[in-house]
C-alpha cells in the first residue's frame, strides 16, 4: 500500500515528467515546425518572428552551443554517478533483478538527453539558419533538466518495498503458477522479504507481505482452478514462496513473523483454489516455514496471529482475504469444497503443525495452553470480524449466501481440531476451546 507521502512524491515526479515532455515538444515546434511553415509561406504574418536569421542578428553561437554541450555532459555524468550508487543499493537490499526495472525507468531521460546532445552537436558543426532554433536548444536543455529531476524525485519510491511488490507481482500475474519459480520476479520477492527481515526493515516487510498475501487470495490461475488436481509444479511454487520468504524469520522481531502470517493466509487460500491438499503428510506446504522457526517457538503465535488477521479482518483498504476470495469466485457451485471445506482443512492442519512445534520446545501444559488460545482467538475473529464484514456486504455468490460461509468455516475448523486433539492430555484446554466455540457460534448465528 502506498502511503500519502509516497503518493505525493509520485504525483510530483509525474508532473515533472509531463513538463519535460511539453518542453521537448515546444522546442521541436519552435525550432523546426515554425521555420518550415514560414519558409513555405503559410501564415506568414503570425510567424514573422521565425524569419529572423542568425546572420542578420550578427550572433556568434559557438559559445552558446559549447556551453550547452558542456552542461549536458555534466548532467549525464551526475546522473550516472548517482545511479551507480542507487543500483548497488537496489541489488543489495532487494535483488539484482530489480536493477533492470530501475534502468528502464531512465529511458525517457536518456532519450531526451541523446536527442538534445545530438542536435546540439549538429548545430555546432553546421550552424542553424534561424534564431528560433537557439530557443529550441534552450527548451530541450530545460527538458533534460526537468526529466533528470523527475527521475531523481521518483527514485526513492523505486527503491521501496511497494515498488518491488508491484513490479514482481505484475510479472507473476501473467504466468501460470507452475512456472513462477523460473521467473526473476519470484526470486525477487523472496530476496526482498528475507533481506528486509535480516536488517529489521519492518516497513518493507509489511508492504511486500501484505501485497503478496492479497495477491494470492484472488484468482491467479484459471486453468489450474478448472483442473483442480494436485500438480507438483504448483505445489513447489507455493511452498517455496512461503519457505523462501521466511528466511531470517527466527532472528527477526515478532512483527516479521506476524507479517509472514499474511503470506500463510494467501497460501492456504491459493492451495485450496488450485487443488493442493494441505493435510497431505507427503506434501507438507508448511514444512519449510516451520523449519525456519523451529528454534524460535515464540514466533509461532505471531505467525498464527498474522494469518488470522489477514483471513478474517485484513486492513481498512483491502478487507478480509476470505471475503475477497469468496467474491472473486462467484462461479463455483453451491457445494464446491473450495469455498469452506478446503480452507478449514488448511487452517486446522496449520494449527496442528504449530502445536507440534510448540510441544517440541515447551512443556506439555504450556504448549497446550498456547494452542488453545490460538484456536479461541481464531473463533473470536471469525465471529467478531469476518461474519460482520460478510453480513455488511450483503452479497450472494451463485445462489449461496455469503453470510453462511463464516459459520461453515467455524464448524469445519473446530471439527478437525477436535479430531486431532490428543485424547489423554490437555483436557482442561480442550473444554475451554469447546466452550469458546459454542459461545462464538451462537454469536455468528445471532
Amino acid at each position: 500500500m502506498v502511503g500519502p507521502r509516497s503518493r505525493q512524491l509520485r504525483r510530483i515526479a509525474n508532473l515533472l515528467s509531463f513538463v519535460g515532455s511539453v518542453l521537448l515538444l515546444a522546442g521541436a515546434l519552435v525550432g523546426w515546425a515554425a521555420p518550415l511553415l514560414h519558409g513555405a509561406g503559410i501564415a506568414n504574418e503570425p510567424l514573422s518572428w521565425a524569419k529572423v536569421t542568425i546572420a542578420s542578428a550578427h550572433l556568434d553561437i559557438s559559445g552558446y552551443l559549447g556551453a550547452d554541450i558542456t552542461a549536458l555532459a555534466v548532467i549525464i555524468a551526475v546522473v550516472i554517478g548517482f545511479n551507480a550508487t542507487t543500483l548497488q543499493i537496489a541489488g543489495q537490499a532487494h535483488s539484482l533483478s530489480l536493477v533492470r526495472a530501475i534502468l528502464l525507468s531512465l529511458t525517457p531521460f536518456l532519450l531526451c538527453w541523446s536527442l538534445t546532445t545530438g542536435v546540439a552537436l549538429v548545430y555546432f558543426l553546421l550552424p542553424p539558419l534561424y534564431l528560433v532554433q537557439l530557443w529550441q536548444m534552450l527548451c530541450w536543455f530545460a527538458a533534460v533538466v526537468v526529466l533528470m529531476v523527475a527521475y531523481l524525485w521518483d527514485l526513492p519510491w523505486r527503491l521501496s518495498g511497494d515498488y518491488v511488490a508491484r513490479w514482481a507481482l505484475r510479472g507473476l500475474r501473467r504466468a501460470p503458477i507452475q512456472t513462477w519459480e523460473s521467473l526473476d520476479n519470484y526470486s525477487s520477492l523472496q530476496t526482498a522479504i528475507a533481506s528486509a527481515s535480516a536488517r529489521g526493515d519492518l516497513g518493507t516487510v509489511r508492504v511486500i507481505t501484505t501485497a503478496v498475501g492479497y495477491f494470492l487470495s484472488g484468482v491467479r490461475d484459471t486453468r489450474a482452478e478448472a483442473e483442480h488436481t494436485f500438480d507438483r509444479g504448483r505445489y513447489r511454487a507455493l511452498k517455496n514462496l512461503l519457505s523462501g520468504s521466511a528466511q531470517n524469520a527466527a532472528e527477526a522481531p515478532n512483527a516479521v513473523a506476524y507479517q509472514l502470517g499474511y503470506i500463510v493466509a494467501g497460501t492456504i487460500i491459493q492451495c485450496a483454489a488450485v487443488g493442493i491438499p494441505l493435510d497431505d503428510p507427503d506434501h507438507n506446504v508448511f514444512s519449510g516455514l516451520l523449519r525456519e522457526v523451529h528454534n524460535a517457538p515464540e514466533r509461532i503465535n505471531p505467525l498464527w496471529t498474522g494469518m488470522r488477521h489477514a483471513l478474517c479482518r485484513g486492513d481498512q483498504n483491502q478487507g478480509p482475504y476470505l471475503l475477497h476470495y469468496w467474491l472473486e469466485h462467484r462461479r463455483w457451485t453451491v457445494d464446491d469444497a473450495r469455498r469452506v471445506t478446503a480452507i478449514g482443512d488448511g487452517i486446522a492442519e496449520f494449527h496442528r503443525l504449530c502445536w507440534r512445534e510448540l510441544a517440541a520446545s515447551w512443556e506439555q501444559d504450556a504448549a497446550a495452553m498456547e494452542a488453545a488460545e490460538m484456536l479461541t482467538d481464531l473463533y473470536r475473529y471469525i465471529a467478531t470480524h469476518l461474519s460482520q464484514r460478510v453480513a455488511h456486504e450483503r452479497q450472494q455468490s451463485n445462489g449461496v449466501r455469503l453470510n453462511d460461509l463464516p459459520l461453515g468455516l467455524l464448524d469445519r475448523v473446530h471439527l478437525l481440531s477436535m479430531r486431532s486433539w490428543p485424547e489423554t492430555v490437555a483436557e482442561k484446554q480442550r473444554v475451554a476451546v469447546v466452550n469458546a466455540y459454542e459461545a462464538y457460534r451462537a454469536k455468528v448465528i445471532g
